[in-house]
């Protein structure tokens, strides 16, 4: 008996609730403005699940008022769909649901303007899907240097494009990567 293959369904343009679940997992909720470098030359002032504009439209700094857990959702929704118009305006090729999550998640992160200028997006809509995840690893570099936890995030954005659940890709890139060497099988 012939098996029948399963077909992903296409991604509509509305942000999947795959790539809100991953940001949230990755950046943690934070009801306070803090500094995601640590203080250290070359942070952002960020807030709730790491949007860097609040909700009047200002950049996030040292005196920006806390945010309940409803505000960061709101906010993150808001930026998500920023990012989703991004890859939406971009990508030129069917994207699934899942394939879309994962490039909303590395949009959300490095912005428009490096999903614009990749390579990933041109070997994107060249049809070359199986690229992604590897063009994905390239981009785990802060202010000049590579972190683990950009690695991590890299990783997991890359087995969700390959169809891989957010959650147990986010608990296997954390688990499974320990330094910049590693990049395990999807």
């Amino acid at each position: 008996m012939a098996r029948k293959s399963i077909q992903a369904p296409l991604w509509d343009g509305t942000v999947p609730a795959a790539a809100a679940a991953v940001v949230k997992r990755v950046e943690g909720f934070f009801a306070t403005p803090y500094d995601d470098n640590g203080a250290q030359p070359g942070g952002t002032w960020t807030i709730g699940y790491g949007s860097i504009v609040d909700g009047a439209g200002h950049p996030v700094t040292a005196g920006t008022a806390p945010v309940t857990e409803a505000e960061a959702e709101a906010l993150l929704r808001r930026d998500m769909e920023g990012a989703a118009r991004a890859v939406h305006l971009r990508v030129k090729v069917p994207l699934t649901d899942c394939e879309a999550a994962a490039l909303i998640s590395w949009t959300y992160n490095l912005g428009s303007g490096s999903l614009a200028k990749s390579t990933m997006l041109i070997r994107l809509n060249a049809g070359l899907k199986g690229a992604v995840p590897g063009e994905m690893r390239k981009w785990v570099n802060h202010e000049g240097r590579p972190l683990v936890g950009l690695l991590r995030r890299r990783w997991a954005e890359g087995a969700i494009f390959t169809g891989m659940d957010p959650t147990n890709a986010c608990v296997r890139a954390w688990r499974d990567i320990d330094s910049l060497d590693d990049w395990p099988a999807f």
